[in-house]
């Protein structure tokens, strides 16, 4: 991730993308709920802005797409990490030995709707940003229009398929219809740089899929489950920090074989094992980032070490290391509501490693419900980062201190104000009223009362 507070940062387009109607509305009701109305702006100032006869000399300024924009340097890179996480836009740093780095971006095609929903990630995230009713009748819309764009025929699957094959229709000498000539693999690979690029969610992952593969294959399981399950295993992969090796090493135990993958039982097989005493060399301590400085300089040294560890840790390492610290294990529980929180809710690694630095402050576990609450209270708050969870926090924990110190404050002047009044009361005066009013009555009126008071108790 790249970020400069230099508007003068040379930047190049390389590429434009064809923008239809149907792509707009994908744009507007799907992606912008995610990017915010500044990011989509960007990608389509960017797309407008393509130059086919540009060179690398010709690069602007990044002040240039802020004027377009209308924003500040600091918003506008917020607005360009989103674009580069869901993936409509690559960014590259290319070095230039005249203009120094020069940084490049590269546009993707809008998939479809279907594609979009398909994505687990970017669907998970549009639900939690407009909620479940709005998701469910966009869900439905789009599914609406994709149908309408398809005539349904019943039997249409079943019945036979009498399509002329190429082959029955045109003529190729066989050598050319086997092998194709040198002259038409030249012209394949001249075009096949300029095929279109759709956009995909830029996970940071470089899974080797083919190894797996061939692990799997072993056990007799089809690459074909992999295929169907590579957004779950993925998701566990980036859960438990665990390599292709240890992930299959972790799913031998749950095949039965019936040659498929149950990532189910994985998922809770991995989450009671994941750090027994027993089990592999699991979540190896990463070397300290000695060269890199955690610039917040509002937070203390404690809690940038924090936030350093929260950068640096997968959530089940993060809580594992704070779990150990305290003598305690991790429950399978507790690793569920981080993959809950993680995969499907799309938080952040960082944030929720801080997350469950907040759960554990205020109990022995994590929960959904105590996990949602304080995410919540944050969220209402504006707090998106680590950095601004913790600081956060620490203003929350001076405001408790000082509404107990407003309140010890005034316990003690209301004691002292009482020990004040009581000092200033004349109690001999009191006494001597008091015993005077006694005296004022007479000996007499005594007798009668006394004598009434037997004559009406029968003490005669």
């Amino acid at each position: 991730m790249f970020e400069t507070n230099d508007p003068k940062q040379p930047f190049f387009i390389a590429n434009r993308v064809d923008i239809f109607p149907k792509d707009l509305r994908v744009l507007i009701k799907l992606y912008q709920p995610l990017i915010g109305s500044l990011a989509l702006a960007v990608y389509l100032s960017l797309n407008e802005d393509y130059n086919p006869q540009a060179m690398l000399s010709d690069a602007k300024g990044l002040y240039f797409l802020q004027e377009q924009a209308d924003c500040d340097i600091k918003k506008l890179f917020p607005a360009l990490h989103k674009l580069e996480a869901v993936g409509l836009i690559e960014s590259h740093l290319l070095a230039n030995q005249i203009m120094g780095q020069v940084l490049c971006f590269k546009l993707k095609s809008v998939p479809s709707s279907s594609e979009f929903f398909t994505t687990a990630l970017l669907a998970s995230l549009l639900k939690e940003k407009v909620g479940v009713t709005a998701f469910n009748k966009l869900s439905h819309e789009f599914a609406r229009e994709t149908k309408q764009s398809q005539s349904s025929i019943s039997g249409i699957k079943e019945a036979p398929n009498v399509s002329a094959s190429f082959m029955e229709v045109f003529h190729l000498p066989d050598q050319e219809a086997i092998d194709p000539s040198i002259d038409v693999k030249k012209a394949a690979k001249e075009n096949s740089s300029v095929s279109k690029a759709f956009a995909t969610v830029n996970d940071q992952e470089h899974i080797d899929w083919d190894f797996m593969k061939q692990q799997f294959e072993i056990y007799q399981i089809a690459g074909s489950e992999i295929d169907q399950n590579e957004d779950a295993i993925r998701a566990v992969m980036r859960m438990y920090g665990l390599s292709e090796q240890e992930f299959v090493d972790e799913a031998i135990p749950c095949l039965h074989g019936d040659y498929h993958l149950n990532m189910r039982q994985i998922k809770q097989s991995i989450a009671n094992s994941i750090h027994g005493t027993d089990t592999r060399r699991h979540l190896p301590k990463k070397e300290e980032l000695t060269d890199k400085l955690v610039n917040n300089s509002h937070l203390n040294e404690d809690e940038q070490q924090l936030l350093q560890k929260a950068q640096s840790d997968t959530p089940a390492q993060f809580l594992y290391h704070l779990k150990t610290e305290r003598n305690d294990f991790v429950d399978a529980s507790e690793y569920q509501v981080l993959d809950n929180l993680y995969n499907d809710k799309g938080i952040p690694a960082e944030l929720l490693n801080v997350l469950t630095y907040a759960c554990l402050k205020s109990g022995p576990n994590i929960s959904f419900r105590l996990a949602n609450k304080i995410l919540h209270d944050w969220l209402q708050h504006g707090v998106k980062t680590a950095s601004q969870a913790l600081e956060y926090m620490d203003k929350r924990k001076r405001a408790q201190e000082q509404r107990r110190e407003n309140r010890l404050n005034q316990f003690k002047q209301q004691s002292r104000n009482k020990k004040k009044i009581e000092k200033n009361i004349d109690w001999d005066s009191r006494k001597s009223k008091a015993i005077s009013n006694e005296s004022n009555l007479s000996s007499n009126e005594l007798e009668n009362f006394f004598k009434k008071l037997e004559d009406r108790n029968g003490m005669k």
